[in-house]
C-alpha cells in the first residue's frame, strides 16, 4: 500500500508558496471534520527530515506515491531535481498518473506531431518530450503564482481537479462532499449550542417551579426543596458545559485551519452568549465562575490569533472582572490570586496589540505585584516563579519600546536569573528550556541596541542551541519550530551588521524554510503569516546589498502581499500597520534605486501616512517616532534627487527634529546616535556651504565618539574618512565670504 497519495514536484526558486497552498487544498478537500487530512501529499519541505542522503529519500517517497503532481514552469524545466523526479516517475510509474499544473510559461499541443510544441521558455522538463500519447489535461495556476490563498474559492476549485483525480471521483462529487463536510461540522457546533439552550431553559423552568412550590404550602416544602436541588444541579451542569464549550471551541478553532474567520466569530459569539445567559439566569458557584473566566481567557488567545483585538479586549475584561470579584471574596486563595495576575497579563497583551502601550504597562505592573507576592510566599513553586519571569519579560518589552533601555535590561535580567534557577533544578523540563531560549533572545536584542554586537550574537546563539535541542526532541511542536526560526533570523541580523552577507543569507533562508512549513500547515494563523513576511523582508535586504534588485523586489512584494491582507483584516492592529509601512518603504527604496522616482515617492508617502497615524495615537512610542523620521528622510531623498531642494530640506528637518529628541533621551543608544548622524549628513547635502560645514562638524564629533566605543558597524567603518572628505570638499570659509 502506498504511503503517499501524491508527490509534488516543483521549483524551489519560484514555486514554494503555491506548492504549499496546493498541498493544503489537496490534503483537506472533502475531509471529515474529525480527521486531520483526506489525502497524504508528499512535499519535500514538509515531509523530509534532515538527511545527508537526499536523493534516496526522494526516491523512496516517489516509489511510495500513487500520483505525481508537477508544477510546470521554466524554472522547473531547468531544474535538475525536477527532471530527475519526473524521469524516475516515467520509468517506474508511467505518464498516466502524472498530473500537470502550469504556474508560468505557455503550453501548446501539436496534433500533427502528437506532442507539445517545444520552444524557448517551455515550462515542461525536457524528459517529457514525446512521452504523451494524446494531449493530457493540465490546470492553469499562473494567476496564483505570486500569492495563492488556500481559502480562495477559485483556487480551491482548481485544486479540486487534482484532488478528484487522486480520489478517483468526479470533481463535482468531491466539491459536494466538501460542502457536506463543512455543513456537518457546523451542525455539530450549532446542535451543541442548541442542546445547551434547551438544557438552560429546562433548568430555568425547574428553578421557577421550585420557587413557586416552595411558597405554595408548608406541607410541600420537602418536595420543593428536592426540586430546587435538582434544578441547581441542572443549572450547574448546564453552566459547566457552556464554559467547556467556549473553552473547547476557542481551542479547536485556533488549531484548525480552513474555517472562515467570520464564521468562527459567529459560532464563538453564540457560545459566549449561551455562557453569559446561564451565568445570569440564577445563582452560581465560585468554581463555575472560575471556569467561565478560564474559558474567556482561552477565547482571548483565539481572538488575538484571528486579529480581532476589540472582541479580545472585551473577553479579557470580563475574565478580569470575574477573577477580581472572586479574589476579593477570598483573598487567602492563592490559586485565585494567581488567576487574577494572569488576567492582568492578558489585558496587557491585548492592549499591546491595540497600540495602547501605557495602559498595557500599567496592566502588567498590576500582574507583577501579585506575582512577586506569590513567588516570595513559596520560592519552591515552579509555576509561580515562571509566572513572575514571564511578567518581567512583558514589562521589559514595553520599556524597550519606550526607549527606557536600562530599565528594560534590568527587567530581562531578573527574568533570566529566575529561568536559570528553574532549568538548573529541572534540566529535563522542555517548557522551562524554551523559556530560557526566549530570554536569551530578548537580552540579545538589548545588547544589539547598545552596539555590543559580539555579546548579542553570543546570546542569540545560546537561544538557538536550546531551540535546536527542543526541535530535535519533538519536531512536531510548532511553538518550538517558530522559536527556532526566530533565532535564525536574529543571528542573521547581527551577521548582516558585521558585513557577513552570505552567512546571514543562509540563516535567513533557514528561518524562511521553517516559516513556510508552518504557514502551509495552518494558513489561518496570522502570527506565522506575519513572521513569514518578515523573513521575505530580511532576504530582500541582503539581495539589495548584493545588487540583486529584481530578486529583492520580488521578496519585498511577497511580504507586502501578506501584510496587506493582515492589515485589512484588522486595521486596529498597530503591529500589522507598522509592518505594512515597512514594506512600502523597502519597495520604494528599490524603485528609487532603479530610477523610478515618482513611483518610489508615491510608495514612501503611503508609508508616511501610516506612521503619522501611529505616532499621533502614541507619541511616546520611540520605535514609531524613529520610523516616522525614516519615512521623512526617504521622501526627502526622492525630492532631492528630483531637484526639489527646498521641499527636501523641509522634510529632512522634520526627521532631524525627531532624531535629536531621541538621541538626547538616550545618549547610549548607538542606533539613535547613528540615525542622528545620517540626518545631519542629509541636511548638509542640500544646505548652503556654511550651514553644511556646521552640520558635518557636528556629525564628525558623534562619529568619533561612536568609533572610540567600538560601536560602529562594518558598514559604518568608513564614516570617519568619508565625512571628513565631505567637509574638505566644501568651499573654504574665506571664499564664501568673498
Amino acid at each position: 500500500m502506498a504511503d503517499y497519495d501524491a508527490f509534488v514536484s516543483y521549483s524551489h526558486a519560484k514555486d514554494k508558496p503555491i506548492a504549499a497552498a496546493l498541498q493544503s487544498v489537496i490534503q483537506t478537500l472533502g475531509k471529515p471534520w474529525y480527521r486531520r487530512r483526506a489525502l497524504r501529499v508528499f512535499r519535500d519541505d514538509t515531509s523530509l527530515s534532515a538527511t545527508p542522503q537526499l536523493w534516496p529519500s526522494i526516491e523512496q517517497a516517489l516509489s511510495q506515491s500513487r500520483f505525481l503532481v508537477l508544477l510546470a514552469s521554466p524554472e522547473a524545466a531547468a531544474s535538475p531535481w525536477v527532471n530527475k523526479e519526473v524521469a524516475y516517475w516515467l520509468d517506474n510509474k508511467g505518464a498516466d498518473t502524472l498530473l500537470i499544473a502550469v504556474t508560468d510559461g505557455a503550453l501548446s499541443w501539436d496534433d500533427a506531431v502528437g506532442d507539445f510544441v517545444w520552444r524557448e521558455g517551455m515550462p515542461l522538463p525536457p524528459v517529457l518530450t514525446g512521452r504523451f500519447i494524446s494531449e493530457p489535461k493540465w490546470v492553469d495556476l499562473r494567476a496564483y503564482r505570486d500569492g495563492a490563498n488556500p481559502r480562495d474559492s477559485r483556487f480551491i476549485e482548481a485544486g479540486a481537479d487534482f484532488a478528484a483525480a487522486i480520489h478517483g471521483m468526479p470533481k463535482e462529487d468531491l466539491l459536494s462532499q466538501e460542502v457536506r463536510q463543512q455543513r456537518r461540522a457546523l451542525r455539530l457546533a450549532w446542535s451543541a449550542a442548541g442542546s445547551l439552550l434547551i438544557l438552560s431553559g429546562l433548568a430555568g423552568w425547574q428553578w421557577k417551579v421550585a420557587l413557586d412550590n416552595e411558597r405554595a404550602a408548608t406541607e410541600q416544602r420537602l418536595l420543593a426543596q428536592a426540586q430546587r436541588e435538582r434544578a441547581e444541579r441542572s443549572l450547574a451542569a448546564a453552566t459547566q458545559t457552556a464554559n467547556s464549550l467556549v473553552f473547547d471551541l476557542a481551542r479547536e478553532f485556533r488549531e484548525r485551519a480552513g474555517m472562515p474567520a467570520d464564521l468562527v466569530r459567529q459560532i464563538l459569539d453564540r457560545a459566549q452568549g449561551l455562557q453569559r445567559q446561564l451565568t445570569e439566569s440564577g445563582e452560581t458557584t465560585p468554581a463555575l465562575r472560575r471556569t467561565e473566566a478560564k474559558a474567556l481567557q482561552e477565547l482571548v488567545r483565539t481572538l488575538l490569533a484571528l486579529g480581532d483585538t476589540t472582541a479580545a479586549f472585551a473577553a479579557a475584561e470580563r475574565a478580569r472582572a470575574i477573577l477580581e470579584e472572586l479574589s476579593a471574596a477570598n483573598p487567602g486563595d492563592t490559586e485565585w490570586q494567581r488567576d487574577l495576575s494572569i488576567s492582568h497579563d492578558w489585558i496587557g497583551d491585548v492592549l499591546v496589540a491595540a497600540g495602547r502601550r501605557e495602559e498595557a504597562l500599567a496592566a502588567h505592573r498590576k500582574s507583577l505585584v501579585i506575582s512577586e507576592r506569590l513567588a516570595a510566599t513559596d520560592p519552591g513553586n515552579t509555576e509561580w516563579q515562571r509566572d513572575l519571569s514571564i511578567t518581567h519579560d512583558k514589562i521589559g518589552d514595553l520599556l524597550r519600546v519606550a526607549g527606557r533601555r536600562e530599565e528594560a535590561l534590568a527587567a530581562y535580567s531578573k527574568s533570566l536569573a529566575i529561568r536559570e534557577r528553574l532549568t538548573a533544578a529541572d534540566p529535563g523540563n522542555m517548557r522551562l528550556q524554551h523559556d530560557l531560549s526566549i530570554i536569551h533572545r530578548r537580552i540579545g536584542n538589548m545588547l544589539r541596541v547598545a552596539g555590543r554586537w559580539e555579546e548579542a550574537l553570543a546570546a542569540y546563539r545560546r537561544g538557538l542551541a536550546i531551540a535546536e535541542t527542543l526541535v530535535a526532541v519533538n519536531p512536531s511542536n510548532t511553538l518550538w519550530q517558530g522559536s527556532l526560526s526566530t533565532s535564525h533570523i536574529l543571528i542573521g541580523d547581527v551577521l548582516v551588521t558585521s558585513g557577513q552577507r552570505e552567512e546571514a543569507l543562509a540563516e535567513y533562508n533557514n528561518g524562511l524554510a521553517i516559516r513556510e512549513r508552518l504557514t502551509a500547515a495552518d494558513p489561518g494563523n496570522t502570527e506565522w503569516r506575519r513572521e513569514l513576511s518578515i523573513s521575505h523582508d530580511r532576504i530582500g535586504d541582503v539581495l539589495v546589498t548584493s545588487g540583486q534588485r529584481e530578486e529583492a523586489l520580488a521578496e519585498y512584494n511577497n511580504g507586502l502581499a501578506i501584510r496587506e491582507r493582515l492589515a485589512a483584516a484588522d486595521p486596529g492592529n498597530t503591529d500589522w500597520q507598522r509592518d505594512l509601512s515597512v514594506s512600502h518603504n523597502k519597495i520604494g527604496d528599490v524603485l528609487g534605486a532603479a530610477g523610478r522616482r515618482e513611483e518610489a515617492l508615491a510608495v514612501h508617502r503611503k508609508s508616511l501616512a501610516i506612521r503619522e497615524r501611529l505616532t499621533a495615537a502614541d507619541p511616546g512610542n520611540t520605535e514609531w517616532q524613529r520610523d516616522l523620521s525614516i519615512s521623512h528622510d526617504k521622501i526627502g531623498n526622492m525630492l532631492a534627487a528630483a531637484g526639489r531642494r527646498e521641499e527636501a530640506l523641509a522634510v529632512h528637518r522634520k526627521s532631524l527634529a525627531i532624531r535629536e529628541t531621541l538621541a538626547a533621551a538616550d545618549p547610549g543608544n548607538v542606533g539613535w546616535q547613528a540615525d542622528l548622524v545620517g540626518s545631519l549628513y542629509k541636511i548638509s547635502s542640500v544646505s548652503e556651504p556654511a550651514d553644511a560645514r556646521a552640520l558635518l562638524r557636528r556629525a564628525i564629533t558623534i562619529i568619533d565618539a561612536l568609533s572610540k566605543s567600538g560601536a560602529l558597524t562594518a558598514a559604518q567603518q568608513n564614516w570617519p574618512e568619508s565625512f571628513r572628505r565631505a567637509l574638505a570638499e566644501l568651499p573654504p570659509e574665506q571664499a564664501e565670504a568673498q
